[in-house]
C-alpha cells in the first residue's frame, strides 16, 4: 500500500489514451483478412463492433495475441448479421469468411501510455 496524511491516491498516475477506428473490409473470395494490428506493441483492450452486410456465408472474428496459439475471443456472424465486443488483453483481429463477403468493422481501444 502506498498512503500517508497527504495522498489522496494510493495507485501510481497512468496516462490512458482512447483512440476509434472505423473501416469498411471486403474479401472478394473465402479467405482471411486483418481488420485491426495493434502498432505501438502493447496488449489492449477494446469495444466495437463487426457488420456483414454482403455475403451469404458467416464470418468468424478472432481476437489474437502474439505468442499464443489460440484465439483470446472467437465471435461467429451470420450472413447479414452483427455483433458487438469487448476484449482484452489482445493486439491483433481477423476476419475469415466461407464465402465473398463485405461489411464494417469500429473499435475503440485503450492503453496506457
Amino acid at each position: 500500500m502506498c498512503h500517508t496524511a497527504t495522498d489522496l491516491s494510493c495507485c501510481t498516475e497512468k496516462i490512458i489514451v482512447q483512440d476509434k477506428v472505423c473501416t469498411n473490409w471486403q474479401l472478394v473470395a473465402a479467405g482471411t483478412q486483418t481488420l485491426f494490428t495493434d502498432n505501438i506493441s502493447q496488449i489492449i483492450t477494446g469495444t466495437g463492433y463487426v457488420k456483414s452486410e454482403i455475403g451469404t456465408g458467416t464470418i468468424t472474428v478472432n481476437f489474437l495475441r502474439s505468442g499464443v496459439v489460440a484465439p483470446i475471443q472467437t465471435i461467429t456472424i451470420p450472413a447479414g448479421g452483427s455483433s458487438s465486443f469487448s476484449v482484452a488483453r489482445f493486439n491483433t483481429i481477423s476476419v475469415t469468411t466461407t464465402a465473398a463477403a463485405q461489411g464494417e468493422f469500429c473499435i475503440t481501444v485503450r492503453y496506457n501510455l
